[in-house]
């Protein structure tokens, strides 16, 4: 963000705007913090087991975490890697009538995705987006230059100010040490200054390494960044807030996102708990335990006599005890697994149960609940990537209005040879144009460019065909 010359906010009017927007706001990013909290620390961290839950004797608390299981699958989905290539990428598509503009624009936002390490962050945010519930993307512009800085935030530190759907307010808390500011001019660095005051010392080198809580808060006019009492106010001449907000399922007229574990929270607990106690109850009986009915005298009976033929009479009965209830259980704990994977959509073909050689139109069938569930999620990251390219451009070419579309590998490896035929097909009956063909089939690359690519090649080519041509033609006729 450049800096102004002249004084925008005095320092009251800045402390006040930020403090109270994190008071107005700090309720619902305490309840998003908490749900972050729980739920990732039930699925990812594996802590299935609340105090109160565990059982008071020696039961054995097991944590199958089934919910990573699913989570781990859709995190694959929702990013896929290029089945050709094992890279993950995300590439985009530019909706401009001039080739030139468009080929330009692609490789901008193509460059900052590299520079940036995009394919990380959408991992990272990606986990943020499942276990916590929603997903975030921060793009400041570098101050001095026309690049862009991608940042992955934290989601359960950052606060939202909404009017109806648009974000007019943001703001996110971090740490900040001296050892992390960067300037050549330390004496008369207003962060290093503030980090001194805050911390009560005056040698840099002896707190250089404490970390100190710093809010950065935007509205589309100023950003203000906020270190214990001190303030430095910008003014924001991009006008509009550098940030992408990707809630999961979120409800309607909500902002918040909804964790997938939420959905499979009581589910697991409930298959725990059963699993541990049929586990329990397995343990102990293991060693067979034979009833008696006899008018014998059971202490004279020896071990002996119980492992091999018992001397029993007539009228006497024998049973080894079993336990009655282990097909109800294990029917039990099958109808939990099936709800989960129900609720999830991971069938038998998404897990890999299916072994038979099907069709890829079969196979798209099998998988087509997955298939709906990971399409609705890219649609809730449609728009924050889109706001992320316009914000790219913006920063490099200084114009606004531009139409990108993120372009996605295919959730299932496809029948490639099918999908090749078919393209040709369209291709032969004009249906489609070259370029099309190429985005059909590499989606993620730019048609234009990979066209112009294979035409250039054709040239070298057909020139080598010449040239080797005329010399069969040159040498027969030598030959004559």
């Amino acid at each position: 963000m450049k800096k102004t010359s002249t004084s925008i906010l005095n320092d009251t009017t800045a402390k006040s705007i930020v403090d109270n927007f994190i008071a107005k706001s700090e309720d619902t990013k305490i309840k998003r913090y908490s749900n972050f909290y729980k739920y990732n620390d039930f699925a990812f961290n594996g802590n299935q087991w609340s105090d109160d839950d565990l059982p008071d004797d020696n039961t054995p608390a097991l944590s199958f975490n089934q919910a990573q299981d699913f989570l781990d699958v859709y995190l694959a989905k929702l990013f896929p890697r290029d089945p050709v290539s094992g890279v993950l990428s995300v590439g985009v598509k530019i909706i401009e009538n001039d080739k030139n503009l468009r080929d330009k624009y692609e490789k901008q936002i193509l460059n900052a995705y590299y520079k940036n390490k995009f394919a990380q962050i959408l991992l990272e945010q990606g986990q943020n987006f499942f276990y916590g519930g929603d997903a975030c993307l921060y793009y400041p512009r570098i101050p001095n230059t026309n690049e862009v800085k991608i940042i992955s935030l934290d989601p359960s530190k950052v606060y939202l100010g909404w009017s109806g759907s648009q974000l007019e307010q943001f703001a996110f808390e971090d740490e900040i040490s001296i050892s992390d500011v960067s300037s050549k001019d330390v004496k008369n660095n207003w962060i290093i200054i503030a980090i001194n005051y805050f911390l009560g010392k005056n040698t840099s080198e002896i707190n250089k390494f404490e970390k100190v809580k710093r809010i950065t808060y935007w509205d589309n006019k100023y950003q203000i960044v906020k270190v214990g009492d001190n303030v430095k106010t910008y003014k924001n001449n991009d006008g509009f807030i550098p940030f992408s907000w990707i809630p999961n399922s979120p409800r309607a007229h909500s902002h918040e996102g909804i964790s997938e574990v939420k959905r499979l929270f009581y589910l697991e607990k409930e298959y725990n708990e059963r699993a541990s106690n049929f586990s329990d109850r397995v343990k102990t009986n293991t060693d067979a335990i034979v009833a008696l009915m006899t008018d014998k005298k059971v202490s004279d009976l020896t071990r002996d006599d119980i492992k091999k033929l018992l001397k029993l009479g007539q009228g006497d009965d024998a049973k080894i005890l079993s336990l009655p209830e282990n097909r109800e259980i294990l029917e039990y704990l099958e109808i939990l697994s099936k709800k989960m994977s129900a609720k999830m959509s991971l069938n038998d073909a998404v897990m890999g149960n299916i072994k038979s050689n099907v069709s890829s139109l079969a196979m798209i069938y099998y998988f087509s609940p997955l298939l709906d569930k990971i399409s609705l999620k890219r649609v809730q990251w449609d728009q924050g990537i889109r706001d992320l390219n316009s914000a790219i451009l913006f920063y490099a070419f200084g114009k606004k209005g531009y139409n990108t579309d993120p372009v996605y590998n295919p959730v299932i490896i496809s029948d490639k040879e099918t999908q090749i035929n078919n393209t040709i097909r369209l291709l032969e009956n004009r249906l489609i144009s070259h370029t099309d063909a190429i985005d059909e089939l590499r989606g993620v690359e730019n048609s234009e460019e990979k066209f112009n690519q294979i035409q250039e090649e054709f040239k070298k080519l057909q020139m080598i065909d010449g040239f080797l041509n005329k010399k069969r033609i040159d040498s027969k006729r030598e030959e004559l």
